[in-house]
């Protein structure tokens, strides 16, 4: 073997170390990564889970106001909840069938 050829597989070597190298800090990189968008899906999670919670108590505070409010708004509230009987009537109907 001539001295080219042994410096021409000692550069491979070398060059194979640092890919070799560069892989492994990439596959770190990529699981750090992957637990960040983890813990941000989870965060995501409870933030919609709030907003649920929170749509629901101003839908009541909604229809609260409204039972407090004048004889207008009073027959307003009514056919409200005239609508939302109807709507569940018809629901029950749909899975009695």
């Amino acid at each position: 073997m001539t001295e080219k050829d042994q410096y021409l597989i000692d550069e491979f070597k070398t060059r194979l170390r640092l890919l070799i190298g560069k892989q492994n800090r990439l596959k770190d990189e990529n699981k750090q990564l992957r637990d960040q968008l983890k813990g941000m899906q989870d965060e995501l999670d409870v933030v919609r889970n709030e907003n649920e919670i929170l749509v629901k108590k101003y839908e009541n505070l909604k229809l609260a106001k409204i039972f407090s409010a004048s004889d207008d708004e009073k027959q307003n509230a009514k056919q409200v909840l005239n609508k939302i009987v109807r709507e569940i009537d018809k629901c029950i109907a749909q899975l009695n069938v």
